[in-house]
């Protein structure tokens, strides 16, 4: 059996500690923006792209990365039971995120805020939650999320043609 000289000992348990120590500052730095903001609305429409206006029961902000969140605005569907779901895909325009997070549950923390949206997507559930088909998702060439005055406020061209938003009082 060799024996490492008392430098190569050191060296291997400083090596040791900062591996353990580096995943945790990694964690604390994914908390800071990771996790979901989740509010009911009376107060909530979204108009998808077929153009039937719809309210929605709640709405979900979800952080991504420190840059990219997603906004989901969730309403009743056609059949009793059933719900279809708009979700914008959004890049941060503000150097501070929208999203103040701890271990997954998040508030949000400004007042005013705004956001380019990346894509959009539209989902249908029946009453079990199935997905009744796969979603429909664009790229968007242009279009926002916005909050202002406990308002959120998204809305976005289809370079298909056709126009997507949704808006709700938090």
């Amino acid at each position: 059996m060799r024996v490492l000289p008392i430098h190569q000992h050191a060296a291997l348990g400083c090596i040791l500690v900062f591996g353990l120590i580096c995943p945790l500052a990694a964690q604390s730095q994914l908390e800071s923006f990771a996790g979901r903001y989740q509010t009911k609305s009376s107060n909530c429409r979204f108009l998808p792209k077929n153009g039937q206006k719809r309210g929605c029961h709640f709405i979900q902000i979800d952080g991504r990365t420190p840059a990219i969140i997603s906004i989901r605005f969730v309403g009743s569907g056609d059949q009793p039971g059933s719900s279809q779901r708009i979700k914008f895909v959004v890049s941060e325009l503000s150097t501070s995120p929208v999203l103040k997070c701890s271990r997954g549950n998040c508030q949000l923390k400004k007042a005013n805020w705004q956001g380019r949206i990346n894509s959009v997507s539209v989902s249908s559930y029946d009453a079990d939650g199935i997905a009744e088909s796969l979603p429909k998702a664009w790229a968007v060439s242009q279009g926002n999320c916005s909050v202002r005055e406990r308002r959120i406020l998204c809305r976005a061209d289809i370079p298909a043609g056709g126009k997507v938003s949704a808006d709700a009082q938090l």
